[in-house]
């Protein structure tokens, strides 16, 4: 045990054991889902809990003593606070270790000496009709607990009940404005912003690890009429896309979105008191525009439409910090030219074949030295939709395109003339040599040699490296792509390699 939680433990000693202490102590953290609570402020709420244990059931004819918030502590009883609703949080389901379902929302209140955070629980949540933002309300019947970093907070008994107030008996309660800002406005961060947008772009959701936990990670891309933001969800608030639910095109409003930088950019996320809210808002209509992959230039959040024409084999690697990542590569055309597109992290695990028509919304153009042309990067922000349904010009030209790249017939490749070029081939298995090792100049390769055969004639076929090791057995029918033609010995063969 921690020492501050010890030192916590010790103001309930006489009431409870260390292992009871402990038992209610990850009891707390699976049944309230507080993570936005730290260890020693689940231990204060422990305490908060013990100290309170002699509270009476609430009953309406109760006495309650009207309580400032800077004066409230943890072991009052019997008390109502009077604010101003300043944040509403969307309301977030979980589920405790005992497999129950819940329900869980946020309210700062505000009087004016200080603002304090009202969760409301499951039994609490039917009271958020109540009131919105801007309204004075009275809460009777709840439990003052310590909170994240330190802050005082109030959790709603089961029992708990709500009035809206008049504000004119309450002069002195601080206004509420909810002022919106323009997106072009936002430039400063840790700020906290009110805007309303429309959703251009929702990424799919994705899976990190930090500290040996897994947590989870979704954006969306809003715009108004003077710019764009990308706006993040961590964790459980991923789960608002589906619940609320969201969809690309739909106008929002969002109270109480915290800024942050990263890479000098700024973006938005959503924290415990953020509130997304659907509606018929005034923002400009989603215009999707397509860039041509002959139009390439250096730019950030392109969507590019093209045709899979190779698809290269995953590269696994390890950062400086030990930590892994991987990265495939795939080259698409359309009808104005062809570029290579790398595909990072989780979207290198995508499902995509040569043949494929593939969209990707929020890639990033950049020039390759290497090649002397342009490339597209794919990024956390980035959407990946293979074979779209949408009926556009360039699709059913591309939808043309993908009938030349069939597997070509072995007889066809045999009368090709010339070396270098890369082919596509189905046949089954003549014959097959073991692998054999050689001595490159500072490494060792693998190499094996085969018989394909179709129903127009055989073929030389030579494997390298990880190709030669692949499980593979006389009889087998095999398709092989981007295969390059080589001029053998006596007639034309394919060598296999890293393509």
């Amino acid at each position: 045990m921690k020492k501050e939680i010890l030192e916590e433990y010790e103001k309930v000693k006489d009431k409870i054991s260390k292992e009871e202490f402990l038992k209610r102590f990850e009891e707390i953290k699976e049944e309230y889902d507080v993570g936005f609570m730290d260890d020693i402020d689940i231990a204060r709420m422990i305490v908060g809990e013990y100290l309170n244990q002699k509270n009476e059931p609430l009953s309406e004819e109760k006495d309650y003593k009207i309580a400032e918030i800077a004066e409230m502590e943890g072991a009052d009883r019997n008390l109502k606070i009077i604010g101003r609703v300043f944040r509403i949080s969307n309301t977030r389901s979980f589920v405790n270790r005992a497999g129950k379902e819940g329900k869980v929302a946020n309210v700062l209140l505000a009087d004016d000496t200080r603002k304090i955070r009202a969760v409301f629980w499951t039994p609490n949540i039917k009271l958020l009709k109540k009131f919105k933002e801007g309204d004075i309300i009275q809460i009777k019947g709840f439990q003052v607990r310590g909170g994240f970093a330190g802050r005082k907070e109030i959790h709603l008994q089961p029992r708990a009940t709500v009035k809206v107030l008049n504000p004119e008996d309450h002069p002195h309660i601080p206004e509420y404005k909810e002022e919106i800002i323009p997106i072009a406005e936002i430039k400063e961060e840790d700020q906290e912003v009110n805007i309303i947008a429309r959703i251009t772009r929702i990424s799919r959701i994705r899976t990190f690890e930090r500290n040996g936990k897994e947590g989870k990670v979704a954006s969306l891309e809003l715009k108004d009429e003077t710019g764009k933001i990308t706006y993040t969800l961590w964790n459980r608030d991923t789960e608002l896309i589906k619940d609320l639910p969201l969809k690309e095109g739909d106008a929002i409003k969002i109270l109480g979105a915290q800024t942050r930088k990263r890479e000098g950019e700024i973006y938005l996320t959503h924290h415990g008191l953020t509130r997304i809210i659907k509606g018929d808002f005034k923002v400009p209509q989603v215009e999707e525009k397509i860039l041509k992959i002959g139009d390439l230039h250096e730019k950030r959040d392109v969507t590019v439409i093209g045709l899979v024409t190779k698809v290269h084999d995953k590269i696994n690697f390890e950062r400086a910090d030990g930590t892994t990542g991987s990265l495939r590569s795939l080259e698409i055309m359309d009808d104005t030219g062809t570029t290579r597109v790398t595909l990072w992290h989780d979207d290198a695990d995508l499902d995509i074949k040569k043949g494929d028509i593939i969209k990707i919304e929020g890639g990033n153009v950049e020039f390759d030295n290497y090649t002397s042309s342009h490339r597209i990067n794919t990024n956390w922000n980035t959407r990946i939709i293979i074979n779209p349904e949408e009926d556009t010009s360039l699709l059913k030209v591309l939808r043309e395109y993908k009938e030349h790249l069939k597997p070509m017939k072995i007889s066809s490749i045999l009368e090709m003339e010339d070396e270098g070029e890369e082919v596509d081939v189905v046949g089954r298995i003549l014959s097959l040599e073991d692998p054999r090792e050689f001595q490159r100049e500072d490494s060792v390769g693998i190499l094996r040699n085969m018989e394909l055969a179709d129903d127009t004639g055989v073929i030389r076929v030579t494997l390298w490296d990880e190709k030669a090791t692949k499980s593979l057995n006389v009889g087998d029918a095999i398709k092989i792509e981007n295969a390059r033609v080589r001029l053998g010995l006596y007639d034309i063969e394919l060598s296999v390699g890293k393509t």
